[in-house]
């Protein structure tokens, strides 16, 4: 495992356990085929508030920035979340 994956796995760890699961799965099964565009927003997407994040992986509420918009959309078909 490279040495960027490995310190996103470390930013993956959330204070919300299913926080934790959904990155580290998406970290492990869907990363690796992203375009360095859609890395850098998964990057930046990591930097937000765990509650935000939740409810917009959860589809209560969109980020503003569409790129965020995109990157969640590609969580949330990784997992099957409608």
């Amino acid at each position: 495992m490279s040495e960027k994956k490995s310190r996103l796995l470390w930013r993956c760890r959330r204070g919300i356990k299913e926080m934790d699961i959904i990155f580290q799965d998406f970290i492990n099964h869907s990363y690796d085929q992203l375009t360095d565009d859609k890395k850098n927003a998964f990057s930046r997407l990591l930097d937000e508030q765990d509650l935000d994040i939740l409810n917009w992986i959860m589809g209560k509420d969109k980020p503003h920035d569409n790129e965020l918009v995109n990157i969640i959309n590609i969580i949330r078909e990784s997992r099957n979340i409608n």
